[in-house]
């Protein structure tokens, strides 16, 4: 208990003592006399020059050079320079702001009002830069300002010289900066027509796959401002930037979790699904890709088409892209179909000579025979999924081109699907058709099928 008080009264003691040495500055300062404080100021730390680096010699400093940088006959042209200093000195050196507290804010409110003139200067004349630091600063003086309770203006913080500040570092091209200020602004939920695009930077900000925060905390960061986002400004198509960091930050299988997520959650909406779709159609371009993989993305996006379709019925778009998807599945088919075919034709063309010998000659075709039956055999098997991807793709083009057939007027959307309608759809049916010449009936149908569509080509160009 002895020690505490003894050393509780030493602190004091050295309070009171470094109070005295810069008593004459305090008394100065008081009645207004800047130059004599100075002189007095410069006299005690020559006396003690360890009071130069103490945080009462950087305050009394800093309340100096307040007084003298607003001189106008501008004596002193280095006040201002002095006064940054020796304030930025005193805020390291005592973070409670004790002497600040006590004997007057004026460096921090001098220093804070110069930022914002000297950045909203700075601003007007487009140089980025200086007018970054300067709101930089002014934020960091106003913060401590409107924390203490110093001003009159009772607010959190000074919203105004945070915004400048953002759309300076912006400018500047201080992306890491201008995180800062924008996230906080967007914590503190501030909203206005004018301040949608600080949510868009900050989405595009976690987007962009060339920043490098790891994949999990840029994910959970894009998460959380894409909450503040769509509350702020629940009118806006932010699924757009979903999709767009989803695009580039996720695999295509984790593409495929992500909407298999939201199928169990039922948070899908028709935009939603419709971009899927475009996701899982690009998915299956992978260079590489195996058939296999490349039908289950085309699958994925039929399905996400066919969620938007019955979203809104009303949405072509959507019932051609499952067309399309089932027949980009059936081209798959008809390449393995063209390649066994071309493998069959590469096996007789390559049949070596048939030996002599009666007994061998019958082994040797019951085994080219069998060879030649292996490749049929392929064909055979994928003769009924085809069949299927047709007839699929020909009910949901049709369904596309049901919507606008009948419009007086088309859009150029409009006119792009129903010139592409009838083009797959003429496609389609003559392959129907040219498998279907023994059943003469059934070929007739198809070609009248054929025709309709291939005349219409013209319509539509």
């Amino acid at each position: 208990m002895k020690k505490w008080i003894g050393a509780m009264f030493f602190m004091t003691l050295m309070q009171t003592t470094l109070a005295q040495d810069f008593k004459k500055v305090e008394t100065s300062l008081l009645l207004n006399n800047f130059e004599v404080a100075k002189t007095e100021y410069e006299k005690a730390v020559v006396k003690k020059t360890s009071l130069e680096t103490t945080a009462e010699g950087y305050y009394w400093k800093s309340k100096i050079y307040a007084g003298l940088s607003k001189d106008p006959a501008a004596k002193y042209p280095d006040a201002t320079d002095k006064l940054l200093k020796s304030l930025e000195d005193y805020i390291k050196a005592d973070p409670e702001f004790t002497f600040a507290i006590k004997s007057g804010q004026e460096p921090f409110f001098e220093v804070y009002i110069k930022s914002f003139k000297d950045g909203v200067a700075a601003f007007g004349e487009k140089k980025w830069k200086e007018a970054a630091a300067s709101f930089d600063r002014g934020v960091v003086l106003s913060d401590i300002i409107f924390s203490k309770g110093w001003s009159t203006n009772k607010q959190p913080f000074d919203t105004t010289t945070l915004m400048y500040a953002g759309y300076s570092n912006q400018n500047a091209g201080n992306a890491k900066t201008t995180m800062k200020h924008y996230t906080r602004m967007i914590e503190a939920n501030m909203k206005a027509p004018d301040l949608i695009d600080i949510y868009k930077y900050v989405l595009i900000h976690y987007i962009d796959s060339n920043n490098k925060e790891p994949k999990e905390i840029k994910k959970a960061q894009f998460d959380k401002y894409y909450v503040f986002a769509e509350k702020a400004y629940p009118e806006e198509k932010w699924f757009e930037f979903r999709a767009d960091y989803i695009d580039k930050n996720l695999s295509a299988d984790e593409k495929v979790a992500a909407y298999e997520a939201q199928i169990t959650a039922n948070s899908l909406n028709e935009t939603e699904c419709q971009m899927y779709g475009d996701m899982f159609m690009s998915s299956r371009n992978v260079d590489g890709l195996s058939d296999e993989k490349a039908n289950f993305f085309l699958d994925k996006a039929a399905d996400a088409y066919v969620r938007a379709y019955k979203l809104n019925n009303s949405n072509f778009a959507a019932a051609f892209n499952v067309g399309i998807s089932y027949y980009n599945q059936y081209t798959v088919y008809d390449d393995q179909v063209g390649n066994n075919i071309r493998a069959l034709q590469q096996l007789n063309a390559n049949k070596p000579v048939a030996p002599k010998d009666p007994k061998k000659k019958l082994a040797f075709d019951a085994k080219f025979k069998a060879q030649q039956d292996s490749i049929k055999k392929l064909n055979l098997a994928l003769d009924a999924p085809m069949k299927a991807k047709v007839d699929q793709a020909i009910e949901w083009i049709e369904n596309a081109f049901n919507i606008i057939k009948d419009k007086t007027t088309l859009s150029k959307t409009e006119k792009n699907v129903a010139a592409r309608s009838v083009d797959f759809l003429a496609t389609l049916y003559a392959s129907k058709r040219d498998k279907n010449r023994a059943n003469q009936k059934l070929y007739d149908e198809l070609d009248a099928k054929f025709n309709k569509y291939d005349l219409l080509h013209d319509k539509y160009q």
